[in-house]
């Protein structure tokens, strides 16, 4: 079969090199999983028909042939995956996403997935990934559809990552840190996510901040504590939180506090991103 889509993978942007670094890899990581995809289905193909044709070989049988009109079997053309920022980055969204429509038309894709590289459902994926597709949309007049996947977070497989990683971390206690958002749809979802994980909340641009938490966690008298950032890719804001959470563990000696690291660009992920493509 000939893949009918191409695929733009967004992510919120950044300025710091370690988050770039980090997206790019999840791209080649992603496309790494076609490749190999690719490859099983004519390692399959070939060596059915090699059976086949033994089997046809033995009876003395010969296999049909194909007449002129017939298509020999055509393997799964890779996809083109590319990467585009929403914000901090020298273009609008909206052109990045016309720009690359384009180049996925010359190569002959009709259809694109925008893939929200998004933890949660706040006003990027609300708001501003839709109307920046609709901008592009409107430019290209239909020469190719902009489908707009669900975001990562809402990948149901999210929780049992989430929850491997915890196990890792070995502490039954355990806290999720999330972004935080002035949604009421984000915040419900990050309650919901927590109690999956069966994890206290906390917050890195609201209340209850984190490190609430981890005081609160402490003062009930629990000596090993599990801690997870929600973030995507490494950057300003983890080092940050693992910087706080440091100084926690310079305060409160007696108490052991095991940070996790950001989802990254694991195979994991890629795999996930993979299944819902």
């Amino acid at each position: 079969m000939i893949s009918s889509y191409a695929y733009l993978l967004v992510f919120h942007g950044s300025r710091d090199s370690r988050t770039q670094a980090a997206a790019l890899n999840l791209r080649n990581l992603l496309l790494a999983k076609y490749q190999s995809q690719n490859i099983l289905t004519q390692q399959n193909y070939l060596a059915d028909n090699y059976a086949n044709f033994g089997a046809k070989s033995m009876t003395g049988r010969t296999s049909p042939r194909m007449n002129s009109g017939d298509s020999p079997l055509t393997f799964k053309q890779l996809p083109l995956i590319e990467l585009a920022a929403l914000e901090l980055t020298d273009q609008p969204l909206n052109q990045s996403l016309s720009r690359f429509a384009k180049k996925a038309a010359q190569e002959g894709f009709r259809q694109i997935k925008v893939i929200p590289l998004f933890l949660a459902p706040g006003v990027h994926v609300q708001s501003d990934l839709p109307a920046e597709i609709a901008l592009a949309a409107k430019e290209l007049d239909k020469q190719v559809t902009f489908e707009l996947s669900p975001y990562l977070g809402k990948y149901s497989e999210i929780v049992t990552l989430l929850a491997n990683r915890f196990a890792e971390l070995s502490a039954k206690t355990r806290i999720l840190i999330a972004h935080g958002s002035k949604l009421l749809t984000a915040r419900e979802y990050y309650q919901n996510l927590s109690q999956q994980l069966d994890a206290e909340l906390g917050y890195w641009s609201m209340m209850p901040q984190f490190t609430q938490q981890i005081k609160a966690q402490i003062a009930l008298g629990n000596k090993k504590i599990a801690i997870l950032p929600y973030f995507l890719f490494p950057g300003r804001i983890t080092e940050a939180i693992a910087t706080e959470v440091n100084a926690l563990q310079q305060q409160y000696p007696q108490v052991e506090l095991i940070l996790g690291q950001p989802l990254g660009a694991s195979p994991a992920l890629a795999e996930l991103i993979f299944q819902q493509g």
